[in-house]
């Protein structure tokens, strides 16, 4: 129980510490943030469909002409 208290103790005056030493970030600087982050998350979308294209392209090409003719047929019909 008493380790369980300075253990929480610690992680408190370590977060208080950073808290006074490190800037807050301005307006501008976390919407600037935000649009980082959401344009990685596209970008990290993108290259998973990319992906997923490359992978559905390459299983096609793989396919006999006669598996080709009756996917078609399939989806066609």
């Amino acid at each position: 129980m008493i380790k369980l208290q300075i253990t929480a103790f610690i992680a408190v005056f370590f977060m208080t510490a950073s808290m006074m030493i490190l800037p807050v970030p301005t307006e501008t600087e976390q919407l600037q943030m935000q649009r980082e982050y959401v344009a990685k998350q596209m970008q990290q979308k993108e290259q998973l469909a990319d992906l997923e294209v490359k992978r559905i392209a390459d299983a096609y090409a793989r396919m006999s002409d006669a598996e080709r003719l009756r996917g078609d047929a399939e989806v066609l019909y």
